[in-house]
């Protein structure tokens, strides 16, 4: 305010004193600071010339009229403070507010002020005594008025604290004598506000809590009973596992005594059914070899029927011993192609094949195994003698296409498909193998007992066909041996497609080097 005062007063000295200024009549200069010394606030004021020459001084101090020339700088020498209010201080002055205002000459013919050169200036200081004292005034008003509402609001703000903090307090001296136990603590908080309604939901929450642990303690006492309890269940537990334990060491005990014995009965059954077979086979062919010229043809006849039951029967004994053996004595574990073994099998049953007019096919690749390659040459050879046997006069291509089996070539009109198919998926999580004809297929009632020794077909189509009942048995056990299982599924007229997995485990992680070996396809017709 003191600065826009400072403002209107130079402007206003502007105007009064241009005429003088323009004649450059200091004296009637100096009657105008005179006067103007007489405003309130103005404690000074100075007219320069054009080029800055002091013309005339007024002050309320005397020291500064004076001093004139020495106290006022040269308004030329700061033109960028013309027009703008600047702070100063003086001992007979105090505090105030210095404006230098320009004199520019006004055109009468226009009667309007004209930017023109400034013709003089004027310098004008006004007294901050009066502001500092209003201002003095304010801030002891501020402080009376911060005083009384200290006073007044001081008890207001106790009432206030103590009205709302005592029953928190409450709250939370029931809180702490809860959380150390006391559970029938209770907040007496009768009130109508958010207050009392957080006192009853604490009360509340105190009896639900209270409920809750007093279930909890008849809970934790039943379940001690029953802990109890279980104790002592277990207690007997362990004893009966570990009386059912004995007695299941002495049972694998017994039972490998008893398989060390049936080795020992086979071994011995064996040698001794073989030895008095072999007497009978060598005493038939020297009878044979001797006297074939002069015994009747029925007795030869009889003879070489004893001849050929004797094969039989030590062809079955050894089949047997073998059976026993499979899960009891391994052979070298090492990795094997079993392509190979395929065709190694197709070889030893290619006379077979052709004299029957039988198509072998490889369906597809086979991975490598750590295996037994005796035994995998064993299993396939069982399960593909199997369908040579059986494969009877073949399968209509029709029925083939109906069952969804696919053909290897087109047939002619009326012939029947006697082909043998030797694959496997490794698509799943165990490698699974696959052995399909297309013979005579087997009858549901036959399924059954499939697998078990001696157990064969009753129908009259397999009645006819030789077969000691043993070489399926051979392979469920050689497959189980390597942790995997055997199923077949069969149609009647249309085939057999035995299916068999063997663990992953004996999957070969690894190659081997390069071998001839065909690709999958037809091998043998």
């Amino acid at each position: 305010m003191s600065e826009q005062h400072a403002s209107q007063l130079a402007q206003t000295l502007a105007m009064a004193s241009e005429p003088p200024l323009r004649r450059l009549d200091a004296g009637e200069l100096q009657r105008i600071g005179a006067e103007l010394m007489k405003t309130r606030g103005v404690v000074a004021v100075a007219f320069f010339d054009a080029n800055g020459s002091q013309l005339a001084v007024a002050s309320v101090d005397p020291d500064i009229e004076q001093a004139g020339h020495a106290y006022f700088a040269n308004p030329r020498e700061r033109t960028a403070e013309l027009g703008v209010p600047t702070a100063g201080w003086a001992a007979s002055l105090g505090r105030y507010v210095e404006l230098t205002s320009p004199v520019r000459q006004v055109s009468t013919a226009a009667q309007s002020s004209i930017d023109t050169e400034p013709i003089g200036y004027v310098t004008i200081c006004l007294s901050q005594a009066e502001t500092d004292a209003r201002g003095q005034n304010v801030r002891l008003s501020v402080l009376l008025i911060g005083a009384v509402a200290v006073l007044v609001c001081v008890p207001m703000m106790y009432l206030l604290v103590h009205h709302v903090f005592t029953p928190i307090r409450q709250l939370v001296a029931a809180t702490q004598r809860i959380a150390r136990g006391e559970l029938e603590t209770s907040v007496a908080v009768d009130r109508a506000d958010l207050i009392g309604t957080l006192a009853r939901s604490f009360n509340d929450m105190v009896h639900r809590v209270r409920s809750q642990q007093s279930a909890l303690a008849e809970s934790n006492s039943r379940l001690e009973t029953a802990n109890a309890s279980l104790a002592q269940n277990n207690h007997e537990l362990e004893v009966e596992v570990q009386r059912r334990t004995g007695e299941l060491q002495q049972a694998n005990e017994r039972l490998r005594q008893e398989i060390a014995e049936k080795d020992d009965f086979m071994r011995t059954v064996s040698h001794d059914l073989n030895a008095p077979l072999r007497n009978i086979d060598g005493m038939v062919s020297m009878l044979l070899n001797r006297h074939r010229d002069s015994f009747d043809a029925d007795v030869v006849h009889r003879l070489e029927r004893i001849q050929k039951n004797v094969e039989v029967e030590t062809s079955l004994i050894g089949e047997l011993l073998e059976l026993s053996r499979i899960k009891t004595r391994r052979h070298k574990m090492e990795p094997i192609r079993i392509v190979e073994v395929v065709h190694e099998v197709s070889d030893l049953v290619s006379q077979d094949l052709e004299s029957r007019d039988i198509r072998f096919v490889v369906d597809s690749d086979f991975p490598i195994l750590v295996c037994e390659r005796s035994r995998m040459r064993q299993l396939l050879q069982n399960l593909v003698d199997n369908a040579i046997k059986y494969m009877g006069p073949g399968s209509d291509p029709a029925r083939l296409r109906a069952a969804g089996i696919e053909l290897m070539s087109e047939c002619a009109p009326g012939q029947l498909v006697r082909e043998i198919h030797v694959g496997c998926r490794s698509d799943r999580e165990h490698p699974e193998f696959f052995v399909r004809d297309t013979g005579l297929g087997i009858d549901p009632d036959d399924m059954k007992g499939l697998f078990r020794v001696f157990r064969r077909g009753k129908s009259p189509s397999v009645q006819c066909i030789a077969g000691k009942g043993v070489g399926l048995a051979s392979v469920k056990s050689i497959v189980e041996t390597y942790g995997g299982s055997i199923r077949v599924e069969s149609l009647v007229g249309v085939g057999s497609t035995f299916r068999f997995t063997i663990d992953r485990k004996y999957l070969y992680v690894g190659s081997l080097p390069d071998t001839a070996k065909e690709s999958p396809g037809q091998r043998a017709a």
